[in-house]
Formats: C-alpha cells, structure tokens, sequence
C-alpha cells in the first residue's frame, strides 16, 4: 500500500521539527549560561524562625524611623531577595522582606497554603518587632496579604500596596496558565529560558543579578503547590476582609501574564487607589525607579508611635 504523500512528508518532517526545537534549546542554554550568575550585595541581616511547619526566614533593614515600616511579600517563583533586590538595595525605609514557606531559606514539610505564607508573615514581624506596618504584595505576594490581612484586620497595618496581582485568579485564562505553571516555570523550561533572554537582554546593565535571580526558583512541586493555591483564590467574597484605608493597587499596563484591566477590576471592589505603570508583570525589576517612589512616598513621614 502506498502511503499518502501529505502524510508522507508530515511524519518525516516531526524528526527534523524535534531536532531544530533540540537545536534552538541548547543554544538559549548557552545564551543563558554565558551571563555570569552575581548575587547582589543587600543591606540588612538575615533572621530565621523555627514553626511547627518548617521554619520562616526574612531579611531586616533598618531605615527611617519616622515612616512606618514596609514588609515585602514576593510572587510566584520568586524568593524574597531574587523578588526585592532593586528596591532593598535603594530603599530608605525600614523593611521587612519575606521567604514565603518553601522559598528562599524558608522551609517548608507541609502542603503549601496561603494560610500559612500569612503566618510566615505576622511571624516575622513578629519578631522584627514592627508596628502598624505597611504590607506589599507582588503578584502571588497579593493573596498573601489579603489573607494577612483578614487573619488579623487592618489596624494592624498602616496601609497596603499590591502590586500587580489580583483579588481572585480562577478567569478562565488564567486557569490554563496555572495548569501549564508548573511545567511551563520550572527551572530550565523552554518558557523561563525564553523569558530569561528577554529580560537579560532588556536590562543588560544588571545581567549578572538577573542571571543570579533566576537561580533561586524553587522545584516542580512547590510551583504546583502554589499554582493550585493560586487558581483557587478568590477574595471577593470574604465579607470579614476589610482593607486599610491607606490602599494602592499598583497596575502593570502591559502585564501579559494577569490583565491590567483585571488588576484595575480588582481595585474597583476593594474601592482602592490606582497607580498606572509602564511595566510588565515583572515591575520590580524592570521599573524599580517607578516601584520605588511608590513606595518611599507611601505614608512618609508620619511615625505611628
């Protein structure tokens, strides 16, 4: 029987295709690997605190004392320092950076939960002794101090900055995308190599951290943890979630990964002030000088005894 020539051509073209998809993935290995790995030199110390999950790790900076306190949360896949370092490397404030539980030094032996990244949050301030801090989320860092936030009320808090993020991450969209997460942002994927590029070649004149940055991902178990968590959060509904009346919602405007009209929509339900920026969902590192007088110039000032 002969085989059809369309069919032919097809089945003899997968070999070629999977050899020239092989070709190209090596040589964004190589791209990749040509930048050398530098771990920026930050201010502060580092703390670590057992629990009964594993143990909390943060950075403090000491800073102004006359400017309530910011506590950094970071977003998926990041750690606190590969998340925070532009801004704690530039930032007068006093700061509170955190290791969500299974990042970074943080440890983790059970299933991750934003339940317990909130705790990991009120431990380490806690034990950094802070006072009405001002909490700021980063992506995924955005359901973890909303959580924060209904766990303990906000006059606990000076105030909230959310970056990026959302009230609730179950559109339909986004569903696809943290079903492939865990696969498409493992360490090495095609997807993380290919943004890697991007960004190295965006910022060129601090490659060397941002090569070091991508180092610190946590493993494929913990990105479908967190992933699960991700897609099914939703705030909106949480009658007992009051928000500090000192609220921003920080907006990527050209966000691919989480629409600015969906961080905008956020916003509107929780009635919080919009601030627009230029950025992709990667704001921190990619408009740290926007990132920063955001936050320098949020409740400054004004000491909260």
């Amino acid at each position: 029987m002969k085989m059809n020539g369309s069919r032919t051509f097809v089945l003899a073209s997968v070999p070629a295709a999977a050899g020239l998809a092989w070709h190209q993935y090596r040589r964004a290995v190589r791209a990749v690997d040509a930048h050398p790995s530098v771990a920026p030199e930050l201010p502060g110390h580092r703390r670590q605190i057992p629990t009964p999950w594993g143990s909390t790790a943060y950075r403090l900076v000491e800073g102004d004392p006359r400017s309530p306190a910011l506590v950094l949360v970071h977003g998926w896949g990041k750690t606190a320092d590969s998340a925070w370092w532009p801004i704690v490397a530039d930032c007068s404030r006093t700061m509170v950076v955190v290791d969500l539980p299974g990042h970074g030094r943080s440890r983790l032996k059970a299933p991750f939960s934003f339940a317990l990244a909130a705790e990991a949050v009120e431990r380490a301030i806690a034990d950094a002794g802070l006072h009405q801090p001002v909490l700021v989320g980063h992506s995924m860092g955005g359901p973890v101090v909303l959580t924060t936030l209904r766990r303990q009320g906000p006059a606990a808090f000076s105030g909230l900055i959310a970056i990026a993020t959302s009230a609730h991450w179950v559109r339909p969209r986004l569903k696809v995308i943290m079903a492939m997460a865990p696969y498409a942002m493992a360490p090495r994927s095609p997807f993380l190599l290919r943004a890697e590029r991007s960004d190295l070649r965006n910022t060129p004149h601090v490659a060397h951290h941002i090569a070091w940055a991508y180092t610190r991902r946590p493993g494929r178990r913990l990105l479908d943890e967190t992933a699960t968590a991700l897609s099914r959060f939703d705030a909106r509904g949480w009658d007992d979630l009051t928000l500090p009346a000192n609220t921003t919602w920080v907006v990527a405007k050209q966000d691919s990964i989480l629409a600015p009209e969906h961080q905008i929509a956020s916003a509107n339900h929780f009635k919080a002030g919009v601030v627009e920026v230029e950025a992709q969902h990667s704001m921190v590192v990619q408009a740290p000088e926007a990132v920063l007088e955001i936050l320098e110039s949020f409740g400054a000032n004004r000491c909260v005894g």
